[in-house]
């Protein structure tokens, strides 16, 4: 019987094709951009999630986190109990070819492996970076966004605070997916630029990053850092990666609010299209609803045909729109200047199956009206029924 009425259902669904195929069309949009949209605070939650497990300490100025810090605190960091690791870092934001292809560049020091297991950069990458002043080691996204291969040259060009070009060759791959948009570079080649353009000679850090030997460490670090530079000219502000992260994520605004209106705002139109699709249908069967009253079938059979055809539109859009979201997107993609480049959009098998759901739930809900409509009519009067 149940495939009889599969049959049955598949066949009605086929009648008006192109309006089938057409609502069907605009429900996969309709689910790729609600997974593709729930997957940014999923995404970003992740991003700090991983933070957290890293043992690192963002160091900034006490007074503002644009202030620079002397590079030359690492030293006395690294005395510190409970420090594994300390690093210099220098962002200088760039661009590629022009402001649509922008590059979070940023010099760092030959710390930098002890500092970022977690970019499980080689000897080899890290020694390039210490030796070679034009050597680069960059995060996957990013090469796959621009196309960039191993060993290519590649010039880089800043607009702020002085316009200066910068060259520089692919030495390897980051295949963190921590920071996958990350361009590192020797921290040297970026101070010789900045004195050879008469930004001063100063060696100076945007923010330093310390690793401790453990989570127990954490806390006291952190607290030992600030108190060894207290009262000098750059006090310092030390924070776990994960409470830097929610900061900076926290400064782009209420962005879960604003995902959840979106995902609203297309349930909503989508519902309504989906709504007038269904009317029409149930317009166009309500003869045979009559029909099929008189000859003995039950309502709950009867609305089983017809909720059928919406679950088809419904299954068939949300497993194209949402498997074309994790297809297109599971590798992850670049989130542009949120974190200041760092951060990636993953959308994983749950955001997938929460658009695939929410898809058959429109599709279903979108009929009750009409079909409850069509279902209340008596026999009789069917055939002069409009719903």
């Amino acid at each position: 019987m149940s495939g009889k009425l599969f049959k049955l259902i598949e066949r009605n669904a086929r009648r008006n094709l192109r309006r089938t195929v057409l609502t069907t069309i605009t429900v996969a949009l309709a689910t790729f951009i609600f997974t593709v949209l729930v997957s940014v605070p999923a995404s970003m939650d992740r991003i700090v999630s991983d933070a957290s497990t890293t043992l690192r300490l963002i160091v900034n100025n006490k007074t503002a986190p644009w202030y620079d810090l002397p590079a030359r605190y690492c030293d006395a960091i690294r005395q510190l109990p409970g420090c594994a690791a300390c690093v210099a870092m220098t962002g200088w934001p760039s661009v590629w070819h022009d402001v649509s292809e922008p590059v979070f560049a940023a010099g760092v020091g030959p710390e930098i492996g002890a500092v970022f297991p977690d970019y499980a950069l080689s000897a080899e990458h890290q020694l390039a970076i210490a030796r070679e002043r034009r050597a680069a080691v960059v995060g996957e996204l990013l090469m796959k966004k621009y196309g960039w291969k191993l060993g290519q040259q590649i010039t880089l060009r800043a607009t702020t605070p002085v316009a200066m070009d910068l060259t520089f060759v692919i030495a390897g791959t980051i295949q963190s997916k921590h920071y996958p948009n990350t361009f590192i570079f020797n921290r040297s080649y970026l101070m010789e630029a900045f004195k050879a353009h008469g930004m001063g000679s100063v060696d100076y850090a945007w923010q330093l990053i310390v690793r401790a030997d453990n989570a127990d460490h954490l806390a006291m670090l952190a607290k030992e850092i600030d108190e060894r530079f207290a009262n000098s000219d750059a006090e310092t502000r030390s924070e776990t990666e994960s409470d830097a992260l929610s900061t900076g994520l926290s400064q782009l605004g209420d962005v879960r609010g604003i995902v959840f209106s979106l995902c609203a705002i297309v349930i909503l139109t989508v519902m309504l299209i989906a709504a007038n699709s269904t009317a029409m249908m149930v317009r166009e069967r309500i003869g045979e609803v009559a029909v099929m009253r008189a000859l003995g079938f039950g309502r709950g059979s009867i609305g089983t045909l017809l909720f059928g055809e919406c679950a088809i539109v419904g299954v068939v859009g949300g497993g194209v729109g949402a498997g074309l979201a994790y297809w297109l997107l599971s590798g992850g993609a670049t989130l542009g200047p949120v974190l200041n480049g760092v951060g990636a959009l993953y959308v994983m098998p749950e955001q997938a199956i929460a658009g695939f759901a929410a898809a058959i739930f429109v599709a279903i809900a979108s009929g009750l009206i009409p079909i409850a409509g069509a279902l209340r009519v008596a026999p009789a009067l069917a055939f002069r029924k409009t719903i």
